[in-house]
């Protein structure tokens, strides 16, 4: 088996996450967190339609530093997602800026499968954005097994290829009860090189409900259109990208990496869209990211940057 779990992390137990379905003011503000929105109704995507893995539609107006919480429902079972932004609202002396800030995965005590997600406005106004869905179909999948509440799995994919393929991981709870959800998140994730020169995908799978349950992993991953090395980076230092142009403004960005050097780790720690006015009055899109060494020696990479059509 390529896939193998590492070791089991007991942490305190995680707080419910309340899953309220009332709508909430489209001028939100910090707080509203726990408020869940309908991404299917806001993007005019029927319940059932067989769509399901992309889609779009519009914040409303988010104050600075405000979050919002979405839901898609009948998420299908096959499917990994990523979010992207198309922020609107910029200036000539302030950005617009969103990020996603937390996403996990529920089994409704229905059975529904549900992606969560929390959206913020990370910049310095009021502004609003076009939320990007965007899906990929999980080439490869297997289960987690039971997990109790709180704890946290390790889990690697080895031979981790093509070199150029930047991956993703969705997960599909199971084992709701009648009246309780079963809730887990992917907490972070990272690629590691080996000394044979093997590319392994690492990444934290993390029961965030109340109850015992179980999840299937689902693996996806897609191959970068563009790519640029990092530089040498020490033990624990970071480096900040951005794309600029970032063009179709339909594009999510899946960002990936390959570590160069034995027992080369890269983490890819945030990563985020924002809309500036050019001086010309023109507004552009740019899209940014950051990568960490997680590792104890100094080592370099490439940025693999692939993207999902919405």
């Amino acid at each position: 088996m390529r896939k193998t779990a590492l070791t089991l992390i007991t942490v305190a137990l995680a707080a419910m996450f309340a899953m309220f379905t009332a709508p909430a003011a489209a001028n939100a503000g910090p707080g509203t967190d726990k408020v869940s929105l309908d991404a299917r109704a806001a993007a005019g995507v029927g319940a059932n339609a067989g769509i399901g893995v992309q889609a779009s539609w519009y914040s409303g107006t988010v104050a600075a530093g405000g979050t919002q919480n979405w839901h898609w429902n009948n998420a299908p079972a096959t499917a990994a997602y990523k979010v992207g932004f198309s922020p609107a609202g910029a200036s000539t002396s302030a950005v617009c800026q969103f990020e996603v800030v937390r996403d996990w995965h529920v089994q409704q005590p229905g059975g529904e499968r549900e992606y969560h997600f929390t959206i913020k406005n990370s910049g310095s106004i009021s502004c609003g954005t076009q939320v990007l869905l965007g899906g990929l179909t999980a080439f490869t999948s297997w289960s987690t097994g039971g997990v109790s509440p709180g704890v946290t799995q390790n889990w690697q994919w080895n031979n981790a290829n093509p070199l150029n393929s930047a991956h993703v991981v969705g997960l599909s709870p199971q084992g709701a009860t009648g009246s309780t959800a079963c809730q887990f998140e992917v907490v972070r994730s990272w690629y590691l090189k080996q000394a044979s020169g093997e590319r392994e995908f690492h990444f934290q799978v993390k029961n965030v409900g109340s109850i015992t349950c179980t999840a299937d992993i689902r693996l996806a991953n897609t191959t970068a259109s563009t790519s640029w090395t990092t530089g040498t980076l020490a033990a624990g230092a970071s480096g900040t990208w951005h794309w600029n142009n970032a063009n179709p403004l339909t594009l999510a960005y899946l960002p990936g990496l390959n570590p160069s050097g034995s027992s080369c780790q890269l983490e890819i720690t945030r990563d985020y869209y924002l809309q500036r006015i050019n001086s010309g009055g023109t507004a552009e899109r740019e899209y940014y990211l950051t990568v960490k060494n997680v590792g104890s020696t100094s080592c370099s990479g490439t940025v693999l940057l692939g993207s999902i059509a919405t």
